[in-house]
């Protein structure tokens, strides 16, 4: 499985690129052929109050591509609702 992260508007820590990397490791339990796994993280600021959008995009084989969007106030908290999120839809298809 190949992870791709990119950050828009944003300085990609390594802390920030550990956690989604050891997120990402939680679709191998589904026992589905992921091919990829690309990650996009965008900072938007409107009004002078900053936000983050969190996009997963998952390729898997024999299936239509997944992809889960998610903003927040928080990044981790971003991450971590579409994680839930896109765990959800990997389940059905389990």
């Amino acid at each position: 499985m190949n992870t791709g992260i990119v950050g828009r508007h944003i300085d990609l820590t390594d802390s920030i690129k550990d956690y989604i990397n050891s997120s990402v490791e939680v679709f191998k339990k589904y026992n589905l052929d992921i091919i990829s796994v690309n990650a996009i993280i965008a900072q938007d600021e409107k009004h002078g109050k900053k936000a983050f959008s969190f996009e997963f995009t998952l390729n898997i084989a024999h299936l239509d591509t997944i992809v889960v969007k998610q903003k927040d106030k928080d990044l981790y908290a971003a991450i971590d609702i579409s994680l839930e999120r896109g765990s959800k839809v990997l389940r059905r298809h389990h």
